[in-house]
């Protein structure tokens, strides 16, 4: 999964050779915590399999998840650069993850100082997360956001994903509206006429995105 999507996927062979063969893969169980804001050193880190949320270091404590990550996301460059990591994962399903270690980034980065530029178009990605988090907010039809807030925790906010499951969002309601900044009833509404017109399907802790497609125009209608 970790060659044919995400930041992995676009780099050339010798550097998605090298950096798989220094992986070590691992499994995080729901709520487990896999990559933690604040770490000093720690390499890089990718999700091969499932659905992770992705937390700000400085996120207040009830609204922390600001955006799910699915297979093919990287992160983990600052501590390349010296900076403690800013960003926290928790598995949100079953996740298999890769860790680079530390030493084994800096060794490869070394020997190959070209690859830097992998890295920063890892970061690249990481920083067009925030912009995308952040003009989603900036919307100012409720529904227009809501709706732009879920494609985008989906992986669809302006296209399909290859694996269509991932447009299952396995998040409460409430976790929901909280990523929406809006209220619970406001939002418990808007699901309800979406869930009405046959455009998203309710299930337990579970919300599924059945017409992306006429979602992604309702989102659009106040950009």
């Amino acid at each position: 999964m970790l060659l044919t999507r995400g930041w992995l996927s676009t780099a050339t062979p010798d550097f998605q050779q090298a950096l798989l063969e220094a992986a070590i893969f691992r499994a995080a169980s729901p709520g487990a915590e896999f990559m933690h804001a604040g770490d000093e050193r720690g390499g890089l880190v990718a999700i091969a399999l499932g659905t992770a949320e992705l937390a700000f270091r400085q996120g207040h404590p009830d609204t922390r998840a600001v955006h799910l990550c699915h297979a093919g996301f990287w992160a983990g460059y600052k501590t390349l650069l010296g900076i403690p990591r800013f960003i926290s994962l928790k598995a949100r399903t079953d996740v298999l993850w890769a860790l680079v270690p530390q030493h084994a980034a800096e060794r490869l980065l070394a020997e190959n100082p070209i690859w830097w530029r992998n890295i920063a178009l890892m970061a690249d990605d990481l920083a067009n997360i925030g912009y995308m988090a952040t003009a989603d907010l900036t919307l100012q039809d409720s529904e227009a956001r809501a709706v732009a807030v879920m494609l985008r925790l989906a992986g669809c906010r302006h296209m399909d994903p290859p694996d269509i499951s991932v447009l299952e969002l396995r998040m409460s309601q409430n976790d929901l509206a909280a990523m929406a900044t809006m209220s619970r009833n406001t939002f418990n509404g808007i699901i309800s006429r979406l869930v009405e017109e046959g455009y998203i399907a309710l299930g337990y802790r579970c919300i599924r995105l059945l017409r992306p497609d006429i979602l992604r125009a309702i989102a659009s209608q106040d950009e």
